[in-house]
């Protein structure tokens, strides 16, 4: 099978949504299909690189609309590139659309994978998203064959999944087993940042305007609680953007300067000797903007029990008292509480760990490049049925 997927970025662009398209195409590729990505040139240039054997076109960008990329030669791209398969992601109407727009033209099936709904950061943004969900989207959904969930719990919260319900599949996400694994050796990281002897936090996110639903600033005030109460508790943060200055600069107004470590963007390869070094992943999301929640599953395929919030797709994700615990959002003293209770037992921990890993096993990429394949299968068959005979 020929599938073209479509994404405003690809790696090495650090993000849940590019995690998802490099692995599943690397996945899919590995199971025999005929691979090609487009996306957005940053942070290389435009041009062609094969990834794995999967075909990345990476395409100029002339501007940015809520953030995302438009690429004027995309939809010339895809009305002209062969393809059984058109598979867009979502959240960027403007990939949806013109893919919806691609398909009818080619007549080809089209499924989206529906990560997150749009996020309201601004009230200004809060009006686009209301025109959006009410008026633009309900022209071009329904011109993909299958909405790809990775949350059962998302897709009966979104009003927007609830009004196709006949078209959603549930899928949740997934995680490279072999590379995050129990097995990784995290203490040079704990020598190295001066944590030998603590107990260690990890928050890994995007550090940007974008992504402030992640809650880091909830964190902080967290581990000022913490503090307070005598806990011997570091922090580590993995992840950079235009927001770091900002949350530095909590961090030294909270008098935690000295307990919390801004890593920076680390490299894929260091990555899971940061989740092995750590004790506890901590996503303190603020709503349902946080449609999943893949570092969780990295943190469990490493044998790391996770704290996140009550809100979004976490639920899903976080079976609460088995892999994990989930707490209320924007509630420091809540999550303060949460991480002293998992700290006053190792066994508490190792029990939870050991779970994660288990659970984590069940979601390796390929199960869900095959569960995707499927689908894909299913909509073209779809389309057959209604052809004329």
């Amino acid at each position: 099978m020929r599938v073209v997927i479509v994404n405003s970025f690809f790696p090495p662009w650090r993000g849940g949504a590019e995690s998802y398209v490099y692995n599943l195409a690397t996945n899919l590729h590995r199971r025999g299909h005929d691979v090609v990505v487009y996306c957005g040139d940053e942070p290389l240039t435009p041009g062609t690189q094969m990834v794995e054997g999967v075909r990345v076109e990476r395409l100029d960008i002339l501007t940015r609309v809520y953030g995302t990329p438009v690429m004027p030669a995309l939809l010339a791209k895809l009305a002209t590139e062969p393809a059984d398969i058109l598979h867009a992601n979502f959240p960027s109407p403007y990939i949806a659309c013109l893919t919806a727009v691609a398909s009818k033209l080619k007549t080809t099936q089209s499924v989206l994978t529906w990560h997150n709904d749009l996020p309201q950061v601004t009230r200004a943004a809060g009006i686009i998203v209301e025109v959006h969900d009410r008026i633009a989207l309900p022209i071009y959904l329904p011109s993909f064959s299958r909405v790809i969930t990775t949350s059962k719990h998302y897709a009966s919260t979104s009003r927007n999944l609830r009004r196709f319900p006949e078209r959603v599949v549930v899928i949740p996400n997934g995680v490279d087993t072999t590379r995050f694994n129990p097995k990784v050796n995290g203490e040079e990281i704990r020598q190295r940042l001066g944590l030998a002897d603590h107990r260690v936090l990890l928050f890994v996110g995007a550090l940007t305007q974008w992504h402030r639903y992640k809650g880091l600033d909830v964190l902080l005030s967290a581990m000022s609680r913490l503090k307070k109460l005598g806990q011997d508790v570091r922090l580590i943060v993995v992840g950079d953007g235009s927001l770091a200055p900002e949350y530095r600069s909590l961090a030294n107004s909270l008098r935690m300067s000295e307990d919390v470590v801004f890593a920076g963007n680390v490299s894929d390869d260091d990555l899971p000797g940061y989740y092995a070094c750590a004790d506890i992943l901590i996503l303190p999301s603020k709503d349902r903007s946080e449609g999943f929640g893949l570092t969780i599953l990295e943190a469990n395929a490493t044998g790391k029990p996770a704290i996140g919030s009550n809100v979004g797709g976490i639920p899903s994700v976080i079976e609460d008292g088995k892999n994990g615990k989930l707490v209320p959002p924007n509630d420091p003293a809540a999550l303060s509480e949460t991480i002293r209770e998992l700290f006053t037992s190792d066994a508490l921990l190792d029990r939870l760990g050991r779970n994660a890993r288990s659970i984590a096993e069940k979601h390796d990429w390929s199960i869900v490049a095959e569960q995707t394949e499927r689908v894909y299968e299913s909509a073209r068959l779809a389309n057959e049925s209604v052809r004329p005979s």
